[in-house]
């Protein structure tokens, strides 16, 4: 039918048909290859034409579709070399109603009249301010509406799927309350209305009558389309608990999507026309990127959003080249990006619904816990009961046999007082013991040191203290484990203790990784010969972990005089712990003696 020799012309000036056919502007026409092609954004009309011949006996009338929902208007003219006249022009465009146009149709449709060997020149003014992907068909008329059948079941299958995800999960929003159904619904809508633009149903069905939702209807809806689906994004991968360059850029995008949608109450506007289009294709871009990097860190919902949106990208991708006539069109061209959205919103879908499980599954282990605790609390609050009541009832049968039994009830206290004092003894030996490492605490230390000290300066006698602190004790917990690094410190008070000879010496541990020293009686001199024997005893240890020797070493601060009265303990610490930043600082597994 269509001679393949297509050709175009950007109008310098306002042309008509015969302006635009004259001889003169011959050489201003540009050849044109394929059926559909891309002219860009922000251009003058531009003039389009073909040459056809009808070789048929039986087909007499033909049909013109011209697509792109863009399009603002789209004029014809058919001038038939047989007769030497032209049609009567026929238009149609965003910009007029429905019923204005040759045939009524969702697409943009003219009929062509062209009898047996007759020919032909076929001429297309379109107008478009924004992107103009031009594709060019003509169809036999009855092929046409048998191939329209199939394109409207298509339609209505690609509809009814996406119309039930949209009740499906307005149902669960409504149920569980979970914020993620509703934006899921909110996105789902708003694609459900971009291609009601997109494919001209909704302007034919829905807002024929609203003159503003005819020329904007598919801008506003694919602003509002990438706005959901930046709003869904925030939320289905949590990144307020994220933070950083992924918030930051995720409000970037959301408020020009918002600003962007906001500005098509004013039409055509520069923000629209200079912008939009590379807006549109960084922001697929940015989904993905923020996607995939959550995917690495972990992030299940991630992964799952990742391989839903790119089924979407790669039916764009596809669209977009049989579109620009990279590839030649066809079903996969056409209704690539739909099938991308649908296996999109139902891989989502799925994603929720795992979600959900995989939250039920939490509480529930949550609850076996909270109910395992309830029961070993009740179980030591019997416990703590059944003796209460054997003690009430010793002191029962102990008051039954007072008065016949006194002298030897009372040995029996006395004998019960002492182990009384040897058990308070004991809980309080407990109460100054670190549970970990078996040596002093902090709080019993800073008791000692003080009771030292007092001594030293009422005697005269020197006191010294030693802050020994385990090196590189960070790294071993990171590299083998908490349990491992519990090990450490165990073995290393128990070896620093060893090192300990006199009965009044005195060790604890002083905080995380670093152990304290009291050496009654010692100057600072002898204190030192202690701390560097107790650091190379640490650096002997034979510490094996899944059959390889782990490297332990302690830098030791020492400090050690003769105090003065109410002299404060903290002086002492203070130089020990200097010294102890010196020993740290000249290289580790040091002992140092304050200044």
């Amino acid at each position: 039918m269509i001679n393949n020799h297509l050709s175009y012309l950007v109008e310098d000036q306002p042309l008509t048909h015969l302006e635009a056919s004259a001889p003169e502007r011959k050489n201003q026409w540009r050849p044109l290859s394929g059926d559909s092609f891309n002219f860009g954004t922000l251009h003058p009309p531009i003039w389009v034409r073909f040459d056809i011949a009808n070789v048929s006996l039986t087909d007499h009338l033909w049909l013109l579709e011209v697509g792109w929902p863009l399009l603002e208007r789209v004029q014809v003219f058919q001038f038939n070399h047989t007769t030497q006249h032209w049609s009567s022009e026929m238009s149609a465009g965003i910009r007029a109603p429905m019923d204005q146009r040759a045939v009524l149709h969702h697409h943009f449709l003219f009929p062509l009249s062209l009898l047996f060997n007759e020919r032909a020149t076929v001429y297309i003014r379109v107008e478009c301010r924004m992107a103009l992907f031009l594709t060019l068909d003509v169809w036999r008329n009855r092929t046409f509406w048998l191939e329209d059948q199939q394109r409207i079941l298509l339609l209505g299958l690609f509809f009814g799927i996406l119309l039930i995800m949209v009740l499906y999960n307005l149902a669960l929003y409504i149920i569980t309350k979970d914020r993620n159904y509703l934006f899921y619904v909110m996105y789902a809508v708003a694609i459900l209305f971009y291609e009601l633009a997109g494919t001209g149903i909704g302007g034919r069905y829905l807002w024929d009558d609203s003159p503003w939702l005819r020329y904007m209807g598919y801008v506003l809806f694919a602003c509002i389309s990438f706005l959901a689906a930046t709003i869904f994004t925030r939320e289905f991968l949590s990144l307020k608990r994220y933070g950083g360059w992924l918030l930051q850029l995720n409000n970037v995008i959301l408020v020009y999507w918002l600003i962007l949608t906001l500005s098509c109450a004013w039409g055509d506007n520069p923000l629209l026309d200079y912008t939009s289009q590379l807006a549109a294709m960084l922001s697929p871009v940015a989904a993905m990127l923020t996607g995939i990097y959550l995917w690495i860190k972990g992030n299940v919902q991630a992964k799952h959003y990742t391989i839903a949106y790119s089924f979407l990208d790669v039916g764009t991708i596809v669209l977009m080249l049989g579109l620009s006539g990279i590839v030649p069109r066809g079903p996969l061209t056409e209704y690539g990006q739909m099938v991308g959205f649908v296996l999109q919103f139902v891989l989502l879908s799925l994603s929720l619904a795992d979600r959900i499980n995989r939250e039920r599954r939490e509480r529930e282990e949550a609850q076996r816990v909270a109910l395992d605790l309830s029961r070993k609390i009740s179980q030591t609050h019997e416990e703590k009961l059944m003796i209460q009541e054997q003690i009430l009832e010793i002191q029962r049968r102990a008051n039954e046999e007072l008065d016949v039994r006194v002298l030897d009830r009372t040995n029996e206290l006395e004998r019960a007082m002492k182990n009384l004092e040897l058990a308070n003894k004991e809980l309080s030996k407990l109460s100054y013991t670190d549970p970990l490492t078996r040596v002093h605490n902090r709080r019993y230390f800073d008791r000692i040191l003080s009771g030292e000290i007092r001594r030293a300066a009422r005697t005269q006698q020197p006191v010294s203290v030693a802050i020994a602190d385990i090196d590189h004790f960070k790294q071993i917990n990171e590299v083998h484990g908490h349990l491992i690094g519990d090990e450490c410190l165990r073995l290393v008070a128990k070896t620093l203790g060893q090192q300990l000879g006199r009965t009044g010496d005195f060790i604890a541990r002083y905080g995380g990784e670093e152990f304290a020293f009291i050496l009654p009686a010692t100057v600072q001199e002898n204190a030192m010969i202690v701390a560097d024997r107790a650091r190379s005893a640490v650096e002997s240890l034979n510490f094996i972990n899944a059959g390889k020797r782990i490297g332990i070493s302690v830098s030791i601060g020492v400090a050690g005089w003769i105090p003065k009265q109410d002299e404060a303990p903290h002086r002492l610490l203070h130089a020990a712990d200097r010294a102890l930043q010196e020993a740290k600082h000249n290289g580790r597994n040091k002992a140092v003696a304050a200044n």
